[in-house]
């Protein structure tokens, strides 16, 4: 009788959102907002308080205004404080988009002799 009534209570909310999409739309974008911040700001709202429901209103509402209130720093450029050179910059450029795993990458960067491995001395 269970998966009887499972069965009906699926197919009248389906027939639902076929006949009012707009609502369940909206339903959605409150509670998966597609603007970042508010993303954001709820994703952070779930970390710090493990009961927070993101269902409810009054809590996104409460969460917007305590984490979009807060100011964010500035991105900072990264500097490191030594300019390439033109071998690392001729060497990046010879590996291309090899991964870090490639063994052409670990053999170049380990000094790695093809001419040596070939013919080792006895």
């Amino acid at each position: 009788m269970k998966p009887f009534l499972l069965g009906i209570a699926i197919g009248v909310g389906a027939a639902a959102v076929a006949l009012q999409p707009k609502i369940a739309t909206t339903f959605l974008d409150q509670i998966y907002p597609p603007d970042a911040a508010k993303r954001q700001a709820l994703d952070l709202c779930m970390l710090e308080d493990p009961n927070f429901d993101r269902l409810a209103p009054s809590a996104r509402e409460a969460c917007y205004r305590h984490e979009l209130s807060v100011p964010v720093l500035a991105a900072a450029r990264a500097t490191t404080g030594i300019a390439p050179n033109q071998i690392d910059i001729g060497q990046a450029a010879a590996w291309g988009g090899a991964p870090r795993n490639d063994v052409r990458v670990i053999e170049a960067s380990q000094g790695f002799d093809p001419r040596v491995a070939d013919n080792p001395a006895r």
